[in-house]
Order: structure tokens, then sequence, then C-alpha cells
């Protein structure tokens, strides 16, 4: 019966061929052997269905080909069960293991999940989110946003909205970040190494997350009395960036002995550029990235990094948005802090005699 619904029914193409007719709830009921009700509220996600008839009543839907009318939906709950991410390099690592945390939460919330990628520009970033707003998702996650602060209080107006590593003067505006004295981990351990002429090399330069850990670097120095480090900004954040980065420092100031790097994809190509000058990483340069990306581990040497939980980056991002989305939003976290730690490898070593 399910298989003659779904195959003989329908409107004609334009070959004389049938289409398909999407089943209603009646016929899932019927199939189910449960009220229309009870399917209704399988399909809104409602907690209180036993998990036994949730299962029957998806697997009839399944069978049927049945596909919820989100539009329809939206008009009568006022909610899409849709969530919008925005993120800047869908092929950075970072970035994707941030969606792959943001899309775990966002299955177990039985919400959908539309993904934009921004190339870093505000003005694509801008245009998605006109776009996802047209299609009435019930919130937004702005991973490493160019948007200004006002540009942000706008989007707030009219969508519930949850910031990557960036907090916003707004109350309506939830975020979770990196502790803000991540970096400070990686300062001190080069300062146990003997090291005191330092380099930063640092990420995009309106970048809140950018400042902090160039300050973090800035602040265990001045801590301990040693001069500033010399500063490499404006440069892409990608490997070739850091080589450039590099390269610049070494021309301006050759005694330095430790690189500290907004992110591992600027300390691999650091460490290119220290090696293709006949130096040596860490006898005569010591580095450290930030993020431990999944390839940190098999450079050449491998890299000492501040590890950041990426993947529960983006699902308490999402968790973020999701008490901000349901009725008693006001009454649950705004904000969290991510905690990081050093993990210590081959590209660090004691300063030369």
């Amino acid at each position: 019966m399910a298989q003659k619904i779904a195959t003989t029914s329908g409107d004609k193409e334009n070959d004389g061929t049938r289409r398909p007719r999407v089943p209603t709830m009646k016929q899932i009921a019927e199939e189910a052997k449960v009220s229309i009700k009870t399917v209704s509220r399988v399909m809104n996600n409602d907690p209180a269905v036993k998990e036994a008839t949730r299962g029957k009543v998806m697997d009839v839907a399944g069978t049927l080909g049945y596909r919820p009318n989100t539009p329809a939906r939206t008009l009568v709950t006022g909610r899409s069960k849709t969530i919008g991410l925005l993120i800047s390099d869908i092929g950075n690592y970072f970035f994707s293991e941030i969606v792959k945390g943001v899309q775990v939460a966002t299955e177990e919330e039985g919400y959908s999940l539309l993904l934009c990628d921004t190339g870093e520009n505000p003005d694509t970033e801008l245009r998605c989110v006109d776009l996802l707003l047209g299609h009435k998702v019930d919130g937004l996650i702005l991973s490493s946003s160019r948007l200004k602060d006002d540009q942000i209080s706008n989007v707030a107006k009219y969508s519930d909205v949850v910031l990557c590593n960036r907090t916003h003067p707004d109350e309506k505006v939830r975020s979770v970040c990196i502790e803000d004295n991540a970096l400070h981990l990686a300062t001190e351990h080069l300062i146990e190494l003997g090291h005191r002429h330092f380099g930063y090399i640092g990420g995009p330069v309106r970048g809140r997350a950018a400042w902090m850990r160039e300050e973090g670097c800035r602040e265990v120095l001045a801590r301990h009395g040693f001069e500033k480090p010399i500063v490499a900004s404006g440069f892409p954040v990608s490997i070739e960036g850091g080589y450039e980065a590099m390269n610049w420092i070494l021309d301006v100031k050759p005694e330095v002995s430790a690189i500290v790097t907004y992110n591992d994809m600027l300390a691999i190509g650091a460490m290119k550029a220290v090696q293709a000058r006949g130096l040596k990483v860490p006898e005569d340069i010591s580095v450290v990235g930030f993020d431990d990306l999944n390839f940190a581990a098999h450079t050449n040497p491998p890299l000492t990094t501040v590890s950041v939980p990426i993947f529960r980056f983006g699902y308490k991002a999402a968790q973020l948005l999701f008490g901000a989305i349901r009725p008693n939003g006001d009454d649950t976290p705004h904000s969290d802090v991510i905690k990081c730690h050093l993990v210590i490898r081959s590209s660090t070593g004691k300063v030369k005699a």
C-alpha cells in the first residue's frame, strides 16, 4: 500500500509520466495506525512522544516519501526549525570542525542547518545574512564575523544571533569565545626556554581574537621586563602569509629567536621560511602555533601549539543559539568561554647559548 501511494498517484509530468505526490499526515497516520495529532507531534519534535511511537511514525513517513512543508510549518508555528551558520573559509580545517560541532547540536535539537561561506568579505557576509533571513531561519551563528557592531545589532532585530570569538555590547547578542589568556601559555613556555627576542605574526587586522592574542604575548613579555615583540600584521592568514611575514621579521630583526603566531597555518609558513634560509627549527628559532589543527603533529618538526577544542567550540555556539530560540531563552546562558591548553612538541627548544 505504501509503495502504491508513492508511485501511482500524482500529477503528470510534461512527458506524460506521473510525478509522485507527497503523502499527507492523514495517510501517514492511517499507515502507522496512530492519530493525525500524534503524527503532527512527531514532525514537530514533541519530546513527550514515546520513542517507539516516534520511530514507527518516522519509518512510515520515510517509506511513503514524506517531506515536511517548511513554509507552511513556519506560518503555523512561527518557527522554521532551521538555523544559519556563516563561516569565512570552508576549506580551513578550523571552520570545518566548527561546522561539525554545529551540525551535531543541530541534529540533536531536531533542526536543519543552512551554511554560507563568506570568504572573509563583509559585503558577501551581509548578502549571506539577507539570504538566510529570507529563508526564515530561527537563528544565526556568525563565525569570524567581519561585520561592524551596529550591523550586527541590526541583524539581531530580526533573528537570534550568536558570535564566535567576539563579544558585543548588545545583550541580545550571545557569544562563545576562546579564553583571553590562551596565548599567555605559549609565551611563558618560550620564556622558560630562555628566549628573550620575540616576534609575533598576527591574524585579521580587525579581528578581536587577533588583537587579544597579540596583547596576550605583549602582556607576558612586559610582566617579565622584556622588550616588545616585533609584530608582522596584515599578511594573509595562510601558510603563504606566514612565510612572507617570517621573511619580513628576519629582515628587520635577524636576532629574533622565538615566534608566536595567530594560528597553525601561519606557524607552518613561518617554519618553512626559517628553513628556506638555512636555519633550523627549533635550534635557531622556536615557533608556536594556535589551534592544534589535525596536521600540527605531523609537520616538520611537529608543531608546539595552543590546543583549542574546535568541535566543542561549534557545538557550544549552537547550544547557546538554541537556548535563545526556546521560549524561556532569557533564562539561559548568554555567553561561554572555551578553555585551551598548550601542546608541547618539537618546534620549540632552549635558546642558543
